[in-house]
């Protein structure tokens, strides 16, 4: 799926600290020192993402990624070891986003509420960051990374986020309706992740005018599932 890294480091730079000798996604990004050296990877991680949305991971070569940022590709060498951790900072980047959609959309006491305003507190902003990162799920798709490689960064980053956002609907099906079974709300919670992430990504590949359509059926469906579900603390 993408190339494997070089076996002839590029020199480090000045401005950077050294990598982590670590299993962690960290050792897969240099960290700069200076609020410079940050500007400049965050440079090069815009042009990333705008390569691979437009042409596909497969186009995002070291090459293609420094020529898009008008930089060489040594600069790109001297932020990240290969073009692979380019990926996985990137995925990073858009954890550390999709998490904070996460805080903001759960953040307030939403007990009181209709299950279709409930609903749309959570989808609303989940859509929006699909249409502000439109790379997003093209990085998150590496299926076919070697376990002990860069590229599988982005699929334990994926997990994670789904599992969190599963804890999350878990605990507010809980106070919606504290008799529903643990074994069922948490299957409820997984079926309920599992529906909108396949639906955002079909709605992701759509056309424009059906954008809109998409997230609309995306609320009625998981209205008519949960409906039976939480009716009790609803009704």
């Amino acid at each position: 799926m993408s190339p494997r890294a070089s076996r002839t480091s590029p020199p480090a730079s000045p401005e950077l600290a050294p990598a982590a000798e670590s299993d962690s996604d960290e050792a897969y990004r240099r960290r700069p020192r200076q609020s410079r050296g940050q500007r400049r990877v965050d440079l090069l991680l815009d042009a990333a993402a705008e390569v691979i949305a437009e042409h596909g991971l497969q186009a995002a070569t070291a090459e293609a990624i420094a020529q898009r940022a008008h930089t060489a590709k040594g600069s790109l060498y001297q932020f990240f070891p290969n073009r692979d951790a380019v990926v996985a900072a990137l995925a990073m980047r858009y954890a550390d986003e999709l998490r904070a959609v996460h805080e903001r959309a759960f953040a307030t006491e939403m007990r009181g509420l209709s299950l279709e305003r409930l609903i749309d507190r959570i989808v609303r902003p989940l859509a929006a960051f699909h249409d502000r990162n439109p790379a997003f799920r093209r990085v998150f798709a590496t299926v076919d990374a070697p376990p002990d490689s860069t590229g599988s960064a982005p699929l334990r980053l994926r997990g994670q986020l789904f599992d969190s956002f599963v804890d999350r609907l878990d605990l507010l099906f809980l106070a919606r309706n504290p008799s529903l079974a643990t074994r069922e709300r948490r299957r409820a919670a997984m079926v309920c992740a599992t529906i909108g992430q396949a639906l955002l990504a079909k709605r992701d590949r759509a056309a424009s005018s059906e954008k809109k359509p998409i997230l609309d059926e995306l609320r009625r469906v998981l209205a008519a599932y949960l409906t039976p579900l939480l009716e009790r603390a609803d009704g």
